[in-house]
């Protein structure tokens, strides 16, 4: 059953939460605290909700990523979305979002990447993590100029070099992550429009996805079809 909860825009500065687990209940806590923002969390299991039901938030007992692909039109383009669930939300966003008009296929990401970026390994779903560091990071970093676990200076951040990758029947995307608190990170509505914009107004059909903040990020390696099984052109 879709769930489109708003008839209208919200104001600019409300907050989407996708995920209600340790980083989602950590952003919910966080954000209610510093800011006077609309603030929503999204999550399917209503007990995970409940654990933040002391917060001045609103709930949504739905699943993540049909809710913002059924309520996209409506939210406003400069709301945030706080992604804290363990899957590379702006690619399922995506997939969802187009399949009326295109397939998006994922694709494994190709191994001669891997040399071209600091640390990296394959996440859960397939798609591949990417980060400057080698060890678990402070929760509460504030993306500072110099690592403040190892005192090294970041000379390029992450969302930079990934934004740059050449690699050979590829192109690249990748969504800035920008910190609203140390150790939080969200971006856009209008990012995602951009991004499908980006994929499917193009001649190329293979594309490395990212979304990466100045440390860490990760890539979604995909190909984009037409409903009719041409390519996008």
């Amino acid at each position: 059953m879709s769930r489109k909860l708003f008839r209208e825009e919200l104001p600019e500065d409300a907050v989407f939460i996708i995920g209600a687990g340790h980083f989602g209940n950590r952003a919910a806590r966080i954000l209610s605290r510093e800011s006077d923002a609309p603030l929503f969390v999204v999550d399917v299991d209503k007990d995970a909700l409940f654990q933040v039901k002391d917060l001045t938030v609103k709930t949504i007992a739905y699943d993540g990523i049909p809710f913002l692909v059924e309520n996209y039109s409506v939210l406003n383009p400069l709301n945030t979305i706080v992604p804290a669930i363990p899957a590379h939300l702006a690619f399922e966003w995506m997939k969802c979002h187009l399949d009326k008009e295109y397939k998006i296929r994922k694709i494994g990401v190709p191994e001669e990447i891997k040399p071209l970026l600091p640390y990296t390994w394959i996440g859960s779903e397939g798609s591949l993590l990417v980060s400057y560091a080698d060890f678990v990071c402070p929760d509460d970093c504030p993306e500072p100029e110099f690592c403040t676990a190892t005192g090294e200076r970041r000379e390029r951040p992450l969302h930079d070099l990934l934004n740059h990758v050449d690699l050979l029947d590829f192109r690249v995307h990748v969504i800035r992550s920008h910190q609203l608190a140390p150790g939080l990170g969200g971006y856009k509505v209008g990012d995602l429009k951009t991004a499908a914009e980006k994929l499917t107004g193009s001649e190329a059909d293979k594309w490395l996805l990212g979304t990466a903040c100045k440390c860490h990020g990760i890539f979604t390696a995909l190909e984009v079809c037409s409903v009719l099984g041409h390519n996008n052109t």
